[in-house]
């Protein structure tokens, strides 16, 4: 008789910034806790995420290619047009740099369609949050590494 797999419920969405961060971390405990969600299907990777890894950072990428049982979430024309209103809401200008990069808005995007929390890091992490109180999103909806 074959085990059966226990269904996880998917709370999580990681950026990239939040994978490198917390596959180089020294924290044990953050670093487990990033790896098992991920294994468990309770968190999914952004699928940009992988190919990003690969060109810019190989170490890390070869760590991330260790985890089992991946999932992605990828950036749709759905997450791209709730980006774009999320630029608008936010306001500022690319013109005079304000504006996040792109990036950070379509993270949240594809978070906020899959009705996921934003796992990030660093200055990324700063960004989206300075981002969903622009855009009145719920408090919570991005965090950092450490309290997955």
């Amino acid at each position: 008789m074959a085990a059966k797999k226990i269904q996880t419920e998917i709370k999580y969405l990681i950026d990239t910034y939040g994978l490198r961060a917390a596959l180089t971390t020294t924290q044990n405990s953050v670093r487990s806790a990033v790896i098992n969600a991920i294994e468990s299907g309770e968190m999914l990777i952004i699928k940009s995420v992988s190919k990003e890894l690969k060109e810019n950072d190989p170490e890390v990428y070869a760590e991330m290619q260790a985890i089992s049982y991946k999932k992605y979430a990828s950036i749709d024309l759905g997450a791209n047009k709730a980006a774009a209103a999320m630029v608008e809401a936010h306001g500022g200008s690319k013109l005079f740099g304000v504006t996040p990069p792109l990036d950070r808005f379509r993270a949240l995007a594809v978070a906020r369609l899959h009705k996921l929390v934003l796992v990030s890091d660093g200055k990324a992490l700063k960004d989206c949050q300075s981002v969903a109180v622009k855009c009145h999103l719920p408090a919570g909806c991005v965090i950092g590494i450490a309290a997955v």
